[in-house]
């Protein structure tokens, strides 16, 4: 009996490992032109409209030909495997990639009509308009007061105590950390739990009146109690901006996202509304990759 079980196992190993390499060959032999996107990658009235983005690594091209739409008060979620390119193309959209040498960007991307690559554009404003909140939590080494007030201060939105105050006890309010922090806001944010820290930096991050927020995996590091209550974080936030999400997490594509665009080797390969892509996708790598045959 046992050897009948373990055989069985065995058979069922076996043709797993063969599924995911006939997947993987699938990936790897699909033809440049079977990979243009399928689904529509605008919205109406976007908050930024991305067009035939490119970004090359000196000689290496890692995004090709990407045109994408995100809209007002939507969360857009960006899956696919490592490599593919989804964090690349989301440090685009606030010209992160500009701190990496040898990195090109061609294309067009736009915030309320205003292109964000052209020689005027102040990149510290846009920042402040496009905020950022990274995989790991990267609070200031400051108090949890300074983290906040620090923006809002060198932007010169607040004018007076009262008034970054405030702009203080809002962020944090809308960030769900107030109640925690209130009492020891003089004390240092490295001292904050994962999560509470990776919701100090999202407060920072909106604490500048950005338009959108770019979360490029943000629940990564956290256990899976902080993460439920970022997602949480994130739904409520949409009410007031767009957020942009880089996620390994197809559960938490699900979960948070009213929209999903599916990378693969560079390629944007399929966007939809988040229930059509994981329920319904009509393009064949994307089947592949939600059901697990690679990636």
């Amino acid at each position: 009996m046992e050897i009948a079980i373990e055989e069985k196992k065995g058979g069922a190993l076996a043709a797993s490992r063969s599924a995911l390499a006939a997947g993987a060959k699938r990936e790897a032999t699909v033809p440049r032109e079977d990979r243009k996107t399928v689904g529509d990658v605008a919205v109406e009235n976007p908050r930024m409209t991305c067009r035939e983005v490119n970004v090359y690594y000196g000689d290496k091209q890692a995004i090709k030909d990407v045109s994408l739409d995100i809209g007002r008060n939507e969360v857009v979620s960006m899956i696919g495997p490592s490599g593919c390119g989804k964090s690349t193309f989301l440090r685009c959209l606030n010209r992160m990639n500009d701190t990496i040498d040898g990195c090109r960007v061609t294309g067009s991307i736009r915030i309320d009509d205003n292109d964000i690559y052209d020689k005027r554009m102040d990149v510290v404003l846009l920042r402040a308009q496009v905020g950022m909140v990274f995989q790991k939590p990267n609070p200031f080494p400051k108090s949890i007061y300074e983290n906040i007030a620090y923006g809002p201060r060198i932007h010169g939105l607040a004018r007076q105590k009262e008034e970054l105050d405030e702009i203080v006890e809002k962020s944090m309010q809308r960030a769900g950390l107030w109640e925690e922090v209130k009492d020891r806001l003089d004390q240092p944010g490295t001292g904050l739990s994962g999560g509470q820290q990776q919701r100090l930096c999202i407060a920072r991050a909106i604490a500048v009146s950005p338009e959108v927020i770019l979360m490029d995996e943000p629940c990564s590091a956290l256990d899976p109690i902080a993460t439920a209550r970022i997602e949480e974080l994130i739904d409520e936030l949409r009410e007031h901006y767009s957020i942009a999400i880089v996620t390994h997490s197809m559960q938490q594509a699900a979960r948070v996202s009213q929209r999903t665009a599916y990378f693969h080797l560079g390629d944007l390969i399929e966007v939809g509304e988040t229930d059509q892509i994981f329920t319904n996708p009509r393009h064949q790598l994307t089947e592949d990759y939600i059901t697990g045959r690679f990636g």
